[in-house]
């Protein structure tokens, strides 16, 4: 009788870094392998794994600290070590042919007591530039998958460009017609989609009202505001006169993302993994606003590798945000033959379609 693989994935927290690995599990699971995720102690994506029955461990890590403070560093080590001992009494009951980090900072000590249990480690990084966590993993790694192409990148040797794995709703793309009669818009105008992630975007939500201002009647907008910054963005549009103007809609969540992309002509967002990898599957020209507290600066790496290929614009959050994203805005608005230009760009980039991303990283696993 034939025995199972099996793979331990190290991966959690944010979307950019739990869903990869999400996706790759399903995939490995397909192809007959067990999964296990390890994950940080009561995670936001343990209902997600509960829901989909993918067993998972919990390991009570934290982030290096970025202080001097001796404190923190002597807490951080004291975790390290217990996640570091029992990522090693995983590898010896669970066995797996391989190990997988996804960018979380529990891929380190999962890729360490790997690497000393003789099995193979693998890492995915969504990112442009590489988080802490997956770059010292990276040293013990068989190979390393690349989501976009990044910015100074010490594993080159060890590195394959796979793209990142998005939702298996983006492979049916909605009409773009049907998406703003359901949305209530006019079916040729010019239409924004802004969205901030799923907490929204306080200052980008500020920003793009006064470009609703700026711009009234001559576009239409589907605004995104995060649940927590939704009171607070009705209440400035009501402010501004525009609270319930034809052709804006406002909501605080959707889930149909696909179909609010399908009605839009561009999007403003930020550029967080996920989002880099839809627009790139969309080839949908954006804006794109650089979260400037990321760590590393890695969204304005992400959003280079699509302005560089002239795919995006991206505006950074600056003194003169509010006028730069009004400008952009106008331009793809009296330009309409430079957003299809956008949109043809995507090819120029040379970034993987998210759709095969998560067969590419289960290739990379299988030798493939």
């Amino acid at each position: 009788m034939e025995t199972r693989k099996r793979a331990l994935i190290a991966s959690g927290g944010t979307g950019g870094h739990f869903y990869p690995g999400f996706a790759l599990a399903t995939e490995l699971r397909n192809r007959g392998w067990q999964t296990v995720f390890l994950v940080k102690k009561e995670d936001l994506a343990r209902p997600a794994l509960e829901e989909a029955d993918l067993p998972y461990v919990e390991m009570d890590m934290v982030a290096l600290p970025r202080s001097l403070n001796p404190l923190a560093h002597a807490v951080f080590l004291i975790k390290f070590c217990r996640s570091l001992a029992l990522a090693r009494r995983i590898m010896k009951d669970f066995r797996p042919d391989a190990v997988v980090g996804t960018g979380s900072y529990v891929a380190f000590p999962a890729a360490l007591a790997a690497r000393l249990a003789g099995v193979p480690v693998y890492i995915h990084e969504s990112n442009a530039r590489f988080g802490l966590g997956n770059y010292l993993a990276g040293f013990f790694c068989a190979r390393a998958a690349l989501g976009l192409p990044a910015v100074q990148n010490a594993l080159a040797a060890k590195a394959v460009l796979t793209g990142t794995p998005i939702r298996e709703a983006f492979a049916k793309a909605p009409d773009r017609a049907a998406a703003r009669s359901e949305l209530g818009l006019e079916p040729e105008k010019f239409t924004a989609l802004v969205f901030g992630g799923s907490q929204g975007a306080r200052r980008l939500n500020a920003a793009f009202i006064n470009s609703v201002k700026a711009l009234k009647g001559d576009m239409q907008a589907v605004h995104i505001t995060g649940r927590n910054n939704f009171s607070t963005v009705k209440a400035a549009y009501e402010q501004a006169g525009l609270e319930g103007a034809r052709g804006l809609k406002v909501f605080d969540y959707r889930e149909d993302m696909p179909a609010l992309y399908a009605a839009a002509d561009v999007v403003i967002a930020r550029s967080g993994a996920s989002t880099v990898a839809e627009l790139v599957h969309l080839r949908k020209p954006s804006i794109l606003v650089p979260l400037p507290s990321s760590a590393g600066g890695h969204q304005k790496a992400n959003a280079m590798a699509l302005a560089s290929a002239g795919a995006a614009v991206c505006v950074d959050e600056g003194p003169d945000f509010d006028a730069a994203l009004s400008a952009a805005l106008r331009s793809l608005l009296n330009e309409p033959e430079r957003a299809q230009a956008m949109s043809e760009n995507f090819k120029k980039a040379g970034i993987p379609d998210g759709l095969k991303a998560a067969a590419a990283l289960a290739d990379l696993i299988e030798g493939k």
